[in-house]
């Protein structure tokens, strides 16, 4: 009997441990999933940074006619 109330009391004692490195790795594995959204990883990062290099480069020496075309221009580069 005396064994049996020290192996509940063991129990009582690891459980709340337990709960909480399970609410760390669920909380963990949430924080990382959005991160991975928010933050997406390096390369994708650098291909679109390589990208927009590129892009400008063929625009490079643009002559706008006007005023409006270089706005419409712009405006169309915030869409």
């Amino acid at each position: 009997m005396d064994n049996m109330l020290s192996e509940e009391k063991l129990v009582e004692q690891i459980i709340p441990e337990i709960e909480e490195r399970i609410q760390y790795k669920v909380v963990r594995s949430i924080i990382d999933a959005l991160e991975e959204q928010f933050y997406p990883p390096e390369e994708m990062i650098r291909e679109e940074f390589v990208k927009r290099i590129k892009e400008a480069e063929k625009e490079a020496g643009k002559v706008f006619k006007d005023k409006e075309e270089l706005k419409a221009y712009l405006e169309g580069l915030v869409d």
